[in-house]
């Protein structure tokens, strides 16, 4: 099947071995003085062992592979570990979103009787919060009508600084507002906020 999976330039790594601790999998060995991928099975493709090497020689691509096994892993590789291990193991799946990945680790412990460490949910697990995939769920809220319709409180357009013009009137003794494009789709109530 293709699917991503790590690759080792054997010119750029010089064995130094940083790399293996940050795969939990198992999936890396120092093998003739250089890091190598010794089972696709092991790998994830999620490239935890990326950030570690100092000689920029590890990167994830999309190639012909055998399917990640979680629960060889699971057994062979994660649990032997210990508690620790096995902790971040989890957090690692949760924090990049592998929700399926979770589950069959989840399912693998409960199977085996083994106990399932505490371990930071997915809503807090460390990693950029824009890397991660969410589905963020509440309860409906949309059936009922909002107390006054909003107006938009633009005053000029385009809003986009690289095609103004940095003399125009509106800019005289206004303040500057610098948003990420997405913030006023997430933030409900940008307008009235920010932009009054």
């Amino acid at each position: 099947m293709k699917r991503k999976i790590i690759d080792i330039d054997e010119e750029k790594c010089t064995g130094c071995g940083l790399c293996i601790p940050d795969c939990p999998e198992g999936a890396l060995q120092i093998i003739d003085g250089k890091a190598r991928l010794v089972s696709d099975l092991f790998c994830d493709g999620l490239g935890a062992c990326i950030g570690t090497c100092p000689e920029g020689a590890i990167c994830v691509v999309e190639r012909e592979a055998e399917p990640y096994d979680e629960k060889a892993v699971m057994a062979e590789k994660i649990v032997p570990q210990g508690e620790a291990v096995l902790r971040a193991h989890l957090e690692h799946l949760l924090g990049h979103g592998e929700m399926e990945l979770y589950r069959q680790a989840v399912e693998y412990l409960t199977a085996n009787g083994i106990p399932i460490p505490e371990h930071e949910t997915a809503e807090v697990a460390g990693v950029c919060p824009g890397s991660a995939a969410r589905s963020l769920s509440r309860a409906d809220t949309m059936d009922r009508e909002p107390a006054a319709r909003t107006e938009s409180e633009l005053r000029q357009w385009p809003v986009q600084l690289k095609l103004l013009n940095p003399r125009a009137p509106y800019f005289e003794g206004a303040d500057l507002l610098i948003s990420g494009d997405c913030v006023p789709f997430a933030y409900a109530d940008f307008h009235r906020d920010f932009l009054r």
